[in-house]
């Protein structure tokens, strides 16, 4: 696996252990009394499906599709690109969220939403380097000879 791929699938994997643990935190009511509890379960379920759905599927997207397709990655350095913004738009939402749950600040807009717009343009670039990668031409089948019968005696 290419070091972009493996970067997605270990940022799902983080991304899957930090939400079942603020889960069961959110569970067991150990959490302290947030002025606005609604962004704790906005942060748990973005960290939740953004982080370890949506990353695992860029993941195993950039793996298994263009072996599918039998072409080569578009481009690589555009994956390595999508992957630095989606963490960085992952963490900081989740950051972002969990700090509005205990602040009176207007956090949604002027920190939430920059980090959501970057999460978006990794999307974006996924599906664009997917687009590429699957569309056009296909290669020329290889053909297939026949074996060889043996010879008579």
């Amino acid at each position: 696996m290419s070091p972009t791929v493996i970067g997605f699938i270990k940022t799902s994997l983080l991304s899957l252990a930090t939400g079942v643990i603020l889960g069961v935190l959110m569970a067991l009511h150990v959490l302290p009394q947030a002025d606005a509890p609604q962004f704790i379960t906005s942060a748990h379920a973005h960290i939740n499906l953004l982080g370890a759905v949506m990353m695992l599927i860029f993941g195993v997207g950039y793996h298994i599709l263009p072996r599918f397709s039998g072409r080569p990655l578009h481009n690589e350095k555009l994956s390595t690109v999508q992957l630095w913004l989606n963490i960085t738009g992952l963490v900081g939402m989740f950051v972002a969220l969990l700090v509005a749950a205990y602040s009176t600040a207007d956090l949604m807009r002027f920190a939430v939403a920059p980090f959501g717009v970057l999460y978006a343009l990794g999307g974006v670039l996924f599906a664009w380097n997917m687009w590429m990668t699957i569309s056009g031409a296909l290669p020329a089948p290889t053909p297939i000879k026949p074996a060889a019968k043996p010879a008579e005696k």
